[in-house]
């Protein structure tokens, strides 16, 4: 799925997965697409994270996704 400016995303992050079932799932990273660097097929992105920073993104795998607790996101 191909992200514009300004939609709020989730990425997972790696190592999620419970290593037991005693473990909680680590929660993903939530921020907003401040730029488009690349598109499809292989897109990069420039993320300004909710705890501040701004990185750059390459999503693998379908690691990136709409934000389902974003009023304006889409379903």
């Amino acid at each position: 799925m191909a992200y514009e400016v300004g939609d709020r995303v989730v990425a997972e992050k790696s190592g999620r997965r419970r290593r037991t079932a005693r473990q909680p799932l680590r929660p993903g990273r939530h921020g907003v697409i401040t730029r488009v660097l690349r598109g499809d097929p292989n897109p990069r992105y420039e993320i300004q994270w909710d705890e501040g920073i701004t990185t750059v993104y390459s999503p693998a795998n379908g690691g990136l996704h709409p934000d389902p607790n974003y009023e304006g996101a889409e379903s």
